[in-house]
């Protein structure tokens, strides 16, 4: 919890500084790093990589966790 207060904290006061377009896409880059990272250890570390995992997740999403 403490680290997304300081992410909120930095964004209020970059956006103070540098205003809010350049804060937000510095947000919006620092979160997106955390995503790549997943996206290309799941596409290393899974049977048929990123696309297979994100198909089959997809899938279960819909049908709401239930076995079949």
């Amino acid at each position: 919890m403490r680290g997304i207060t300081d992410l909120l904290i930095t964004f209020h006061v970059m956006k103070g500084i540098c205003g809010r377009g350049p804060a937000l896409f510095g947000c919006l880059f620092v979160l997106s790093i955390p995503v790549v990272l997943l996206a290309v250890l799941i596409d290393q570390l899974y049977p048929g990589g990123f696309w297979i995992f994100a198909a089959k997740a997809f899938r279960s999403t819909l049908r709401g966790f239930r076995p079949q």
